[in-house]
């Protein structure tokens, strides 16, 4: 009886999800479907401009006021596709968690007693990829990664005794440059190819991790695990509960234990934080636009097509 309930429990989260992720693509399609009349290229991506504020709404509403890991998870796993029956065009969108692996801006962390395990988690996995990727002066690019968080707390803020009280940021684009100073400086071009994204997050500090959503690789770095556990039949997955799984492979629990303010992981529920594309075709072009959804709120909007 109770895995009866369970499993219809289950089948209406996930027709609730399907229901929301359609209604949201309908709305990218009414707009396409105008975009299609006007016969220009430039019309097309004015179209996917003006969906902006509609798929705010959208999501806002399937992921409602409180973020569920279940409802989470099927947004992640489930990109959604829809075409005109002749083909000429269609449209898809596809989420996926920002907060899985450590913001590049925790390194500046030492020294803050309430995000010390945040600190040396940034630090482990910077310390394995300049390793890995043998850099010729990894203090340097240390360095010059914490002076470009002090200059952005000095610009965000404008006040010097501020820099100590609040945290600054580093975008893609402004690593990016860091890495290209960095080469400069020391004749090394082994920095530009160390897969920085894949271990690190940028831009917005979103605070914690999201323990259920937890980038694989991340998770091998920081909790010192073979992949092949990891991506194993009895593997980690994901919006599984990440606890469960480091006791069951007896592995240390301590960043995980945490507790705020000093957590590292966001445990009861997911970080509210996804990266969004939707791609659409419109006669020979292919466009798209992505932005970044954090707490309910649209930011990052970029709208690209060719």
């Amino acid at each position: 009886m109770v895995k009866t309930m369970r499993s219809g429990v289950t089948l209406f989260i996930t027709l609730s999800v399907i229901a929301s992720m359609l209604a949201l693509l309908g709305i990218v399609f009414t707009y396409l479907e105008k975009a299609r009349s006007e016969a220009e290229v430039k019309a097309s991506l004015i179209q996917g401009d003006i969906l902006y504020a509609d798929v705010r709404s959208a999501l806002r509403r399937l992921t409602g006021k409180t973020p569920k890991t279940s409802t989470y998870k099927q947004i992640y796993q489930m990109p959604l596709a829809v075409a005109t029956r002749n083909g000429e065009f269609g449209a898809m969108i596809q989420c996926s968690p920002i907060a899985d692996r450590p913001n590049i801006a925790w390194l500046g962390d030492d020294g803050n007693t309430a995000r010390q395990g945040h600190f040396e988690i940034a630090e482990k996995v910077f310390d394995f990829l300049t390793d890995r990727a043998n850099l010729r002066n990894p203090s340097d690019l240390h360095d010059r990664i914490l002076e470009a968080l002090k200059r952005t707390r000095i610009k965000r803020f404008n006040i010097v005794t501020n820099i100590n009280k609040k945290k600054g940021t580093i975008s893609l684009r402004e690593f990016q440059a860091i890495l290209d100073e960095y080469r400069y400086h020391n004749g090394d071009d082994k920095a530009s190819s160390i897969p920085w994204q894949t271990y690190f997050a940028f831009g917005e500090d979103l605070g914690m991790m999201d323990s259920s959503f937890i980038q694989p690789k991340v998770l091998s770095v920081v909790f010192d695990i073979d992949m092949h556990l990891i991506q194993g039949a009895d593997g980690f997955q994901m919006g599984d509960a990440l606890k469960t799984f480091l006791e069951t492979n007896g592995l240390d629990t301590t960043w995980y234990d945490l507790k705020p303010p000093k957590a590292v992981f966001a445990k009861e529920r997911p970080v509210d934080a996804m990266r969004c594309t939707v791609t659409y075709s419109f006669r020979e072009g292919q466009y798209a636009f992505r932005f970044d959804f954090i707490k309910k709120r649209v930011v990052n909007f970029e709208i690209s097509g060719h």
